[in-house]
């Protein structure tokens, strides 16, 4: 049965503002939707219902007094690596479970300043890095198919934003945290340039490469988001202090003449038959839009994933050394990333410092004339849970050795990067990403636009009304927490 819950933040603000529609009932219909179907996602960690309840009831009262500001009313959810102002911020680890921050995050104020309702914490990868199985809360499933990964490590707030449970979340991303759950979960997911989004606020995991931003059911709406979260803050020395030009402006722009850069090999290699056509069948839509893609050429693009990860590993240690003598106590994959750290050496990490900038001057000359790059979001479907083995078609490979392929690279540069729906592999999201200049965010939102304008592929939504949603659900080794 559809309900307010099924809207994206744009439709519903366009409801509120023609007065079809309350936040009050999108909010409760919202909170029913988590009540059907998240005793099987495993997607919400803490829900807010109290206190949304009465947010929704200011922004309603804002709607009828003309004082509606930009998200007025529209439900968002929060990775639960984001600080909340007394209320449990977990980092979805066990060391964590009772910490309450004393202030919000700088993006967590803006959402709420702007007259969002904040609806949930979310689930994640332990730290942003545990894996999949997380020993605290248990596993968040796919919706799509609930024997699946969401990926992450912003796992709930993709599952989350893809069972209509709320339009809106916020992610995390180091290399990929966003952009891989966007693409397992068939949603749109913004990693935003490095800088634009502050991280005040936000649990670390590598300094220099970590990213926060939207995710959402449409490239309207991420624009809408950043819009509202993007700039400078005091808090985090790295944030930018350009304007935040006009986003949601941008969406509405003609495509017809804009140039998308395709590089090949690396991308593209290895990548499951199924996954390459479905690839090749979204080149063929964004052509028939009116644009131009031409082949580009990335040198020496195999360096990257290693210098990035030598970073990652190092960084990481660095950010968790107050607690790295409880690693038996951490989820295997953040046991393991972390484990690394110590076989660092200094001159690596400096070396792979050092050649980001080759890096971000050979993507620069590789984008040179083009207003983008268009490259698969992941070269699979989602895995299945258990194993976290990526289908190859011919062979499997542990997930994150080609889920991170596509995307690491870009948290290395810092370039945005918006994945964008392009339809489904046996029943299954997949995924493009494109990857725009420094700062230009707005003619990605653009491009994924007119492409969700012509395509619809966004709309798709996974099979919450099947008989395994509505039976009984299984004992959830989900800790249940309340505010503090």
């Amino acid at each position: 049965m559809s309900t307010l819950a099924d809207l994206t933040a744009s439709e519903l603000l366009e409801r509120y503002a023609e007065g079809s529609a309350s936040p009050v009932e999108a909010v409760q219909d919202c909170i029913d939707r988590i009540g059907e179907v998240d005793g099987r996602l495993n997607a919400v960690l803490l829900l807010l219902e109290d206190s949304a309840a009465e947010a929704a009831r200011e922004s309603e009262r804002r709607w009828r007094d003309g004082t509606a500001r930009p998200l007025e009313g529209v439900p968002y959810g929060l990775k639960d690596i984001v600080a909340t102002a007394g209320i449990t911020t977990s980092g979805g680890s066990a060391l964590f479970v009772e910490s309450v921050p004393t202030r919000d995050a700088a993006l967590a104020a803006r959402l709420a300043a702007a007259g969002g309702v904040p609806l949930a914490k979310l689930h994640t990868f332990e730290f942003a890095c545990g894996g999949a199985d997380n020993r605290t809360f248990g596993p968040c499933r796919n919706p799509w198919d609930l024997e699946r990964t969401t990926g992450g490590s912003s796992s709930g707030s993709g599952a989350a934003v893809a069972a209509r449970e709320m339009p809106l979340a916020i992610g995390t991303d180091t290399g990929g945290s966003i952009r891989i759950p966007a693409a397992y979960c068939g949603i749109t997911g913004l990693k935003a340039t490095f800088g634009r989004v502050p991280r005040d606020g936000v649990m670390g995991l590598s300094w220099s490469l970590d990213h926060a931003g939207p995710m959402t059911r449409s490239a309207e709406d991420a624009a809408r988001m950043l819009a509202v979260i993007a700039g400078w803050h005091a808090g985090d020395p790295t944030s930018s202090g350009r304007p935040v030009p006009d986003y949601v402006e941008a969406t509405t722009k003609p495509v017809t003449g804009m140039r998308l850069g395709r590089p090949r090999g690396w991308f593209e290699d290895p990548m499951h038959p199924m996954v390459a056509q479905a690839f090749e069948r979204s080149l063929a839509e964004l052509g028939d839009l009116g644009i131009e893609i031409v082949d580009v050429e990335l040198p020496d693009i195999e360096m990257v994933q290693t210098a990035a990860w030598t970073i990652i590993y190092a960084e990481m240690l660095s950010l968790h050394a107050p607690h790295a003598h409880l690693i038996e106590e951490r989820d295997a994959m953040g046991a393991g990333l972390l484990a690394a750290g110590p076989y660092v050496h200094a001159s690596d990490y400096l070396a792979a410092l050092r050649y980001r900038t080759v890096f971000q001057r050979q993507l620069a000359a590789a984008m040179a004339g083009v207003d983008a790059l268009v490259v698969p979001s992941t070269t699979t479907i989602a895995p299945r849970l258990d194993g976290m083995l990526a289908d190859l078609g011919d062979t499997q490979v542990d997930w994150l050795l080609v889920a991170s392929r596509t995307q690491v690279p870009f948290n290395y540069s810092g370039s945005p990067g918006l994945c964008l729906p392009i339809g489904t592999v046996d029943g299954l999201p997949a995924s493009l990403q494109l990857v725009g200049h420094p700062h230009d965010e707005a003619s990605l939102f653009t491009l994924g636009a007119a492409y969700q304008r012509a395509t619809g592929h966004h709309l798709a939504a996974p099979p919450l009304e099947s008989a395994v949603y509505l039976a009984p659900s299984p004992t959830s080794t989900t800790t249940e927490r309340s505010p503090a």
